[in-house]
């Protein structure tokens, strides 16, 4: 999971929708060769939305694997895994939910705030920190402070993420593994009016404006070495 997420540079975070509209989703994402997505389950009817995603994703035979984000507590982990999520995501870290997916060799991505907690969520397993909220918290000034000591840490922050390469170049220059990007992609307007020619070219823009920025760090990384 972890070589998907590197690669593709950004977790998308999609919240608050009805079948139809995840059913555009899945369709746009997949369509647009974006490999995973989070769905964040932040609605009393999200098991319902999920599973409609899961027969749509299965009817179609879609190559784009589903994370679940927004998940509390071990019941629900174990829920969303059974009914087919390949990632659970969280805002926090919970020890009941990193012995679930330890068990269940289940990618587990927490949210952390702190270098420790960034710590003990890599003891219990993670591999991948969700660094949550991540503007509210620094910044990309603030992922640099802390990989100075710890530059193994693979950072994912998620909350103040936007699409403007200017913000992305920054994310990126300070060494994160990839970025979480949710209402800066799709607003709640957006998706309340989403159909899929407008999802596909949100999608588009979204790879191909992190995978420029991508090539232009490596590129500067490569030039710095020479």
């Amino acid at each position: 999971m972890y070589d998907i997420l590197k690669e593709q540079g950004v977790l998308p975070l999609i919240t608050k929708i009805g079948v139809e509209t995840a059913n555009i989703l899945l369709q746009s994402a997949a369509d647009s060769e974006i490999k995973i997505i989070e769905f964040a389950a932040r609605s009393g009817d999200s098991k319902e939305v999920f599973a409609q995603m899961m027969r749509f994703k299965n009817t179609h035979n879609l190559n784009v694997k589903l994370a679940v984000g927004s998940v509390l507590n071990a019941a629900d982990a174990a829920e969303y895994h059974k009914m087919g999520a390949d990632c659970i995501v969280c805002p926090h870290i919970d020890p009941q939910i990193a012995a679930y997916c330890n068990e269940n060799n289940l990618y587990w991505i927490p949210g952390a705030a702190t270098l420790n907690e960034i710590l003990y969520a890599n003891k219990l397993g993670a591999d991948v920190v969700k660094l949550f909220p991540a503007d509210a918290i620094g910044g990309a000034n603030y992922v640099k402070a802390i990989k100075s000591p710890f530059p193994e840490l693979k950072l994912m922050p998620t909350g103040g993420v936007r699409l403007e390469e200017d913000n992305l170049k920054e994310w990126f220059s300070s060494g994160v593994a990839c970025v979480g990007i949710g209402s800066h992609l799709f607003s709640a307007e957006t998706l309340a009016n989403l159909n899929y020619e407008k999802s596909l070219e949100v999608f588009k823009y979204l790879k191909e404006t992190v995978q420029k920025i991508k090539d232009q760090y490596a590129a500067k990384m490569v030039g710095n070495k020479s």
